[in-house]
């Protein structure tokens, strides 16, 4: 059955933001468009109403002209059904104005996604794109491996599950990849949907969803761990200690100022760390976060604070610019592009990584054993383990944590239960236990 929806076509709008209105005429097998000869800005269009939203100044005569279009082709759709005519796209399309409707090639879903990672890269956004593009190179291995198109209407639930199976027999991916992997497919459709690009009624993801993943392990540090961290002799610290000394002093500071991520940490700015004016002679730590954008400001504890001022001197104990970084481990390197920029990020996290390795042999001991991949993300999973154990709430770390919600948060900690539960349960059911037998 042909059905007719007004739409402000996004993908084509001009420079100015503004988009043309176009009805959208859609059956089983074909979609052709047919222009009303109007521009919109997104602002004024509701997308739930299909309607011209009334602060336009204009609103009342757009409106009605896309409801005299859809009367003249219900009007076509009734005169058909009483002659007994089959109602078919060209007829409805033929009734209004066949002059002005063109069909269209199917759009390439993969084209489509290439096109908005194009424009995040411009906007610098750089990790986002290298992430996604690899999700693209993958699909299009699997669907469309000889360079051909992979429209929309390919994009299936029963595609989708064999993309899925593709990842784990074939590209040996696990279970939390795929999951990720096929988030990212219906984030692009669905952004397809929004903007008018394809119907509402055909998302794939209304009757397919992947396999759930396994909760991941987080590896972290108990207090013990990090006090035999802590108490390694590695030298002077500051702008001429070694690339252990410096590791461990970074590492300490992550998480000691609420789980830093390494890209923010080596991006952080002396300029960062200033004078706290509610309390003397203290200071605070402020910087937005590189992953979701949100602004950061924590009052240091003494040991993180004496660690940042360590390094706020350089090597002839002059106070460096504000605008240098702290811990200098982005010097040297060509920061002028998103991509120079994210390499040299990973070049130094990796070097801090195998450092890191380093440092847990050193410090391990028969009775304090340490991880045996002691890498830069445990302090932030120990920093939330060492919150949660000391009784904060959940919207605390949350915040600290700088999670996009509370749910974020709730799955992040889900990994450090067992041996909480295991304690609860010790004491629970144990032979002094009042709450055993107490009735």
């Amino acid at each position: 059955m042909a059905t007719i929806t007004p739409l402000l076509r996004l993908p084509k709008a001009r420079p100015d933001g503004h988009a043309p209105l176009w009805l959208r005429f859609s059956d089983t097998q074909r979609t052709v468009y047919l222009s009303l000869g109007v521009y919109l800005h997104p602002r004024f269009w509701n997308d739930r109403k299909r309607e011209v939203r009334k602060g336009h100044p204009h609103a009342e005569r757009i409106n009605g002209l896309i409801t005299k279009r859809l009367a003249e082709a219900e009007d076509e759709r009734l005169r058909l059904m009483v002659e007994r005519e089959p109602v078919t796209l060209d007829a409805l399309r033929n009734a209004l104005a066949p002059e002005r409707v063109t069909a269209e090639e199917p759009v390439c879903f993969l084209a489509y996604v290439e096109r908005f990672l194009e424009g995040v890269g411009k906007g610098g956004n750089v990790r986002r794109v290298r992430r996604e593009s690899v999700v693209v190179g993958k699909l299009r291995e699997f669907a469309a491996p000889d360079g051909a198109a992979l429209p929309f209407e390919r994009i299936t639930p029963e595609l989708l599950r064999d993309f899925e199976a593709h990842l784990v027999g074939v590209k040996g991916n696990k279970a939390s990849t795929v999951h990720a992997n096929v988030g990212i497919i219906k984030i692009h459709y669905r952004r397809a949907i929004k903007e008018g690009l394809v119907a509402r009624d055909s998302d794939p993801f209304f009757s397919y969803s992947p396999g759930r993943a396994q909760r991941p392990e987080r590896p972290k540090l108990t207090e013990k761990q990090l006090r035999a961290l802590e108490g390694l002799d590695l030298g002077a610290r500051g702008p001429g200690a070694s690339v252990d000394s410096r590791t461990r002093d970074a590492f300490l500071f992550s998480l000691y100022a609420a789980g830093v991520r390494f890209g923010d940490l080596a991006n952080l700015r002396v300029g960062d760390v200033t004078a706290d004016p509610d309390m003397p002679g203290a200071v605070r730590l402020s910087y937005r976060m590189s992953k979701t954008k949100k602004r950061v400001a924590v009052r240091l504890i003494p040991q993180a604070a004496a660690i940042a001022l360590a390094y706020m001197t350089d090597a002839r104990g002059e106070p460096k610019p504000a605008d240098a970084f702290l811990f200098g481990m982005l010097d040297g390197y060509d920061l002028t592009t998103g991509e120079g920029r994210l390499a040299a990020v990973s070049s130094q996290n990796a070097l801090a990584n195998k450092s890191l390795k380093r440092l847990a042999k050193q410090a391990a001991t028969e009775d304090t054993p340490m991880p045996d991949k002691l890498s830069f993300h445990i302090a932030r999973h120990s920093f939330a383990d060492l919150a949660r154990k000391a009784g904060w709430d959940v919207y605390a770390i949350s915040k600290a944590l700088g999670h996009s919600g509370l749910n974020v948060t709730e799955h992040y900690l889900a990994g450090f239960d067992a041996a909480t539960l295991d304690a609860q349960m010790g004491r629970l059911f144990s032979p002094s236990s009042e709450a055993v037998g107490n009735e």
